[in-house]
């Protein structure tokens, strides 16, 4: 099984990326996928993120990935992944400057990311600029979300990616979602996942 993460700040378009992925890598292989976590969860992903928020988040995905891949898919297509969770509790420890946060709350959510994350086979960083943010969220109909927080947050992720030396794929979603889907695809089959 390949498990791809569709990865990057609120309002890039990754779900809707994921979903043209998954049509076209549907037609030949059998394909699970992970929504995001956030749509259904008992948290708004508008507030600050806390300990218990970002437990909530990196357990779940941890379970919803492992009952999918029950189903022994091909492909298992996450909406999301331990990436997205661990660059918003990196956020919270920022603003709380690291005060306030037990080491033992720290640790534990570090031991499950380090685990977790060596276990995707492909994580595609979805980046929008934030002036192209601003007009699509209205047409698209999404949550408004902070855009001063957008250059904030790709920013992190830049940091984090390359801190932990994670090995990414840049998508650039300024085309249509057709297009940003078939440069995923390229990507996948220059990885030789086809």
């Amino acid at each position: 099984m390949h498990k791809i993460a569709f990865s990057g700040i609120p309002g890039s378009g990754r779900t809707s990326i994921l979903a043209e992925v998954k049509k076209l890598l549907s037609l030949k292989y059998r394909v699970e996928d992970v929504m995001d976590l956030r749509l259904n969860s008992p948290f708004d992903f508008d507030q600050k993120p806390g300990f218990v928020s970002q437990f909530f988040f990196i357990t779940n995905q941890i379970n919803e990935e492992n009952v999918r891949s029950q189903n022994h898919p091909d492909f298992l297509l996450c909406d999301g992944s331990l990436l997205d969770h661990w660059v918003e509790w990196q956020r919270a420890l920022d603003a709380k400057h690291g005060n306030g946060v037990a080491k033992e709350r720290k640790d534990l959510l570090e031991t499950l990311y380090r685990f977790w994350l060596p276990t995707y086979t492909a994580i595609f960083r979805i980046r929008i600029d934030a002036k192209v943010l601003k007009k699509r969220i209205p047409e698209a109909g999404l949550r408004e979300y902070p855009l001063e927080l957008c250059p904030q947050l790709d920013a992190l992720y830049g940091r984090i990616i390359e801190q932990d030396r994670l090995a990414s794929c840049d998508v650039w979603n300024h085309q249509s979602i057709d297009e940003s889907a078939q440069e995923v695809m390229a990507q996948i089959a220059d990885q030789k996942l086809l």
